[in-house]
C-alpha cells in the first residue's frame, strides 16, 4: 500500500474502484484494524487504530458481505444476538432498530440458511450496524444481488448518508459509484487516486485512462 492519504467528513461516501488485486480489500482491512500498517497512521474520529484499536473499532462497522461468517442453523435473531453480545450490547435493545431500518422483522425467527441472497446481505448490513457506528466499511455489498435487491442496498446507503454516516464503499460497478459517491477514487497497484469526472469525459473513460496510465490491467 503506497501513497494513500485521505480524510472524510461525516455524511460523505467515498467509492473506491479498481481492478482485481489492486489493494482495495487490503485498504478496507487496514482501516478495519484487521491488518496492521507497517508505515503511516489511520485515525477513526481521532482514535489511532494502532495505539487504540478497540476505541477505533467502536466507531466503525465492517460489512464483509460474507454469508459464511453466519451460523446457518441458527435464526436471524440468534445470529444478531451473538454478534451484539460480542460488542457488549443487549440484543433486546440493539437488534430492533436495525431490524426496522432493514425491514428484517419478518425473517428474524427463520433459520439463516433458508434466506435468499438478498436477505442474507441485509443481515450482513445489520450485523455491521448493531453498535450504531459512525463509519461503515462496505466491500462490494451489491455483488451477486439481483437488480431489485441491489437497488434496495443502494437506497439504504443513501439513507445512511442522510443520517450523517460516513461510508467507504468498494465496488466494481461504475454506475453504482457514480450514483452514490460524493467522492470517487481508483486503486491501482496499492496507490489511491481520487478522480473527478468532467462533463467532457465519462466515468468509464476516466477510470480506464487512470488504470492504464498506472500500468494496471483492467479487470
Amino acid at each position: 500500500m503506497r501513497q494513500v492519504a485521505f480524510e472524510l467528513n461525516p455524511g460523505e461516501i467515498l467509492c473506491i474502484l479498481g481492478p482485481n488485486g489492486s489493494g482495495k480489500t487490503t485498504l478496507i482491512k487496514l482501516i478495519a484494524t484487521l491488518l496492521i500498517p507497517t508505515e503511516g497512521r489511520i485515525f477513526i474520529h481521532g482514535q489511532d487504530t494502532i495505539r487504540r484499536p478497540m476505541l477505533a473499532k467502536r466507531r466503525l462497522g465492517f460489512i464483509t458481505c460474507n454469508e459464511w461468517s453466519f451460523y446457518g442453523p441458527l435464526s436471524g435473531w440468534q445470529n444478531l444476538a451473538f454478534f451484539a453480545r460480542l460488542h457488549g450490547l443487549d440484543p433486546r435493545t440493539a437488534i430492533p432498530p436495525v431490524a426496522r431500518l432493514l425491514k428484517l422483522a419478518p425473517y428474524l425467527d427463520r433459520r439463516f440458511f433458508s434466506y435468499s441472497t438478498g436477505i442474507k446481505r441485509r443481515f450482513d448490513l445489520a450485523r455491521g450496524m448493531l453498535h450504531q457506528p459512525d463509519l461503515l466499511l462496505m466491500d462490494e455489498p451489491t455483488t451477486n444481488l439481483d437488480p431489485i435487491a441491489a437497488g434496495e442496498v443502494r437506497d439504504l446507503i443513501g439513507r445512511l448518508r442522510e443520517e450523517g454516516k460516513t461510508v467507504i464503499l468498494v465496488t466494481h460497478r461504475l454506475g453504482e459509484a457514480q450514483k452514490l459517491g460524493d467522492r470517487l477514487a481508483v486503486m491501482t497497484a496499492g496507490r489511491l487516486h481520487e478522480i473527478r469526472p468532467s462533463p467532457q469525459e465519462s466515468l468509464e473513460d476516466l477510470y480506464r485512462r487512470t488504470v492504464q496510465e498506472e500500468g494496471g490491467a483492467l479487470g
